[in-house]
């Protein structure tokens, strides 16, 4: 039973690990990237992990390997994984300039309701918040790894 729509921005292992996360408690997951193989990198890797999970009986929740990979989509484009989320994650490399550009580019998507999350560890909220229009929408949600297994995020507001 999907719960919603997350999209996840960036498709390396932080992006791939919070889509896995999403998915195993039934949110439908729109990934994307600017460089699209590897977003097929990224969908190929999290079905052989899925079902190496499932194998291994170590796969969260109550659905199966096939229907948590069944959950995660690729996106075109940042609008077409943005529209109609509840959250948006953040994955991108821990580069300032480049969590500032996109950012700024998903807060001209985003509604007046989504969460907007990055997945930094280096940089505090208000460094790449600053001009936002969705201020008050976003937060740093820091996974304690692996975030498959450990139900722990370290959550800083924008101030």
């Amino acid at each position: 039973m999907e719960k919603g729509k997350v999209g996840i921005i960036g498709s390396g292992l932080i992006g791939r690990s919070w889509a896995m996360l999403f998915a195993s408690v039934g949110y439908k997951v729109a990934l994307f990237d600017v460089e699209s193989r590897k977003i097929d990198e990224a969908l190929k890797d999290i079905e052989d992990q899925v079902e190496t999970l499932e194998k291994n009986r170590a796969l969260r929740g109550n659905l199966t390997a096939k229907q948590q990979y069944q959950l995660v989509e690729r996106s075109a484009s940042m609008a077409d994984c943005i529209e109609g989320a509840i959250h948006v994650q953040e994955c991108v490399f821990e580069n300032l300039e480049l969590k500032q550009n996109v950012f700024l580019e998903m807060d001209k998507l985003a509604d007046d309701k989504v969460v907007l999350c990055s997945s930094t560890s280096c940089f505090p909220p208000s460094s790449f918040t600053r001009d936002l229009k969705h201020r008050s929408q976003a937060i740093v949600g820091h996974p304690v790894n692996p975030p498959y297994y450990v139900p722990l995020v370290e959550v800083v507001p924008a101030p």
